[in-house]
């Protein structure tokens, strides 16, 4: 056991009583003559009198008549008020040294003192080395004296790490034996179990490398999750994570962390071994096991994007109205000047006359099956649209053979304009 009164040092001190009203103004005259020792102040309350203090005098000062002290201040402090120098007595004990000067005066020289160790919530996690194992109960009792309340429980790594779940085992050596807890990194709670799951609070600085690089709306897939240093932050950034981990007990936390960080919809966890997990997801990136997680997801990810998406089509609706008020008087001047067009040349072609050459007699008559077969593949959409003229106007043959040409030539204007329309449309 740890005998606390070994550390307990007595000063033999002077101090002066000085009115409550004078001690700012007697404690800058006094300015390095005053006691400097940590976490002590050196003026304190006088037992006898509550008008007036104690004004503690350095170390340094040892006689009665204060002969250490420059005899300007004194004559300046006489001036002041009328002093009066008593002997004042202070214990430092074992609360008042610090846990690497309490460790110092236990363990033998030469050895290496714990200097740091880590913290996880409020367990104190040691790596005490084989020299030092004797010691391991009084260094954990300084140091969960010197760090209480703030640290709980401390512990101490047993033997190496052996199961698949890369879990180390520990021994409590002082404090509570409770090893659940929680820890805040970049606006995040972590709870979780340190003797069931993996941690490693030096990796903070690498979880906030990483995660500052993802980016809102984004699918990250993390094989390796644990308790979701990755996966928590991802998804508080707007990201879609399909987490995974081997060790039940980290997927159980992980699913608590992200109702406790209130990301639960973004956050898909599985607990599979990694290969089995990435060839899933590449395989079938929807899992059925998993469809209600999903579509929660997906619901999150068009929230995230609702607005740009909004947006977008307002400043679309808005150019496709400008295109088409300039698009239709175009087409119908187009088709009106067509129309012209081919009327002037069907009343020309029906004035002159037609002169068929022998020759010309002859090939025809010699093509008459060419004809024949063409007519017969003809496009219904034509052989309609020549019935329609015929009987609307009607007019020879070589009239409607004209007009049907002339129609043809109108659509294929109002597809060409419509396309140069669109793709303006697009450009915008």
């Amino acid at each position: 056991m740890l005998d606390e009164s070994k550390f307990d040092v007595d000063l033999k001190l002077w101090a002066l009583r000085i009115p409550c009203q004078l001690c700012k103004a007697a404690t800058s005259i006094l300015n390095g003559y005053l006691l400097d020792k940590p976490r002590i102040k050196p003026i304190t309350e006088d037992p006898t009198c509550q008008k007036n203090r104690y004004v503690i005098l350095s170390d340094r000062v040892q006689s009665h008549d204060l002969s250490e002290i420059s005899p300007q201040k004194l004559d300046e402090l006489k001036k002041l008020c009328e002093i009066q120098v008593i002997p004042y007595s202070l214990t430092l004990g074992y609360s008042y040294w610090s846990a690497d000067h309490v460790l110092k005066q236990i363990l033998p020289p030469g050895v290496e003192v714990p200097s740091s160790f880590e913290t996880i919530g409020q367990i104190a996690h040691l790596n005490i080395h084989d020299e030092l194992l004797p010691y391991k109960d009084v260094i954990a009792k300084v140091i969960y004296d010197k760090n209480y309340p703030r640290i709980k429980t401390v512990v101490n790594k047993v033997g190496t790490i052996t199961n698949e779940f890369r879990v180390p085992k520990f021994e409590i050596l002082a404090g509570e034996s409770d090893m659940v807890t929680e820890v805040k990194q970049y606006g995040a709670t972590f709870k979780l179990d340190y003797s069931l799951v993996y941690w490693n609070s030096r990796l903070e600085h690498e979880h906030i490398r990483l995660v500052s690089q993802f980016q809102r709306g984004e699918i990250i897939c993390d094989m390796f999750a644990g308790i979701g240093p990755f996966a928590i932050p991802a998804a508080q950034k707007g990201c879609i994570v399909y987490a995974n981990d081997l060790n039940p007990d980290s997927i159980r936390y992980l699913k608590i962390n992200a109702e406790i960080n209130k990301v639960d919809d973004c956050i898909c966890a599985f607990n599979m071994d990694a290969r089995k997990f990435i060839s899933q997801l590449m395989e079938a990136p929807v899992c059925e096991n998993n469809a209600e997680c999903n579509v929660s997801m997906l619901k999150a990810c068009e929230d995230c994007s609702v607005q740009e998406n909004e947006e977008s089509r307002v400043e679309n609706t808005r150019l496709g109205g400008i295109i088409c008020v300039g698009l239709f008087p175009l087409l119908f001047v187009v088709a009106c000047s067509s129309i012209c067009y081919l009327f002037c040349h069907a009343v020309e072609a029906e004035e002159a006359p037609v002169t068929v050459p022998g020759n010309v007699e002859g090939a025809q008559d010699s093509n008459r099956n060419i004809h024949t077969s063409v007519a017969a593949t003809k496009r219904p959409s034509d052989c309609c649209l020549e019935g329609i003229i015929s009987a609307k106007f009607r007019v020879n043959a070589k009239h409607v053979s004209i007009l049907n040409n002339g129609f043809r030539c109108i659509y294929n204007n109002l597809v060409i304009h419509l396309a140069c329309m669109t793709k303006l449309l697009f450009i915008f």
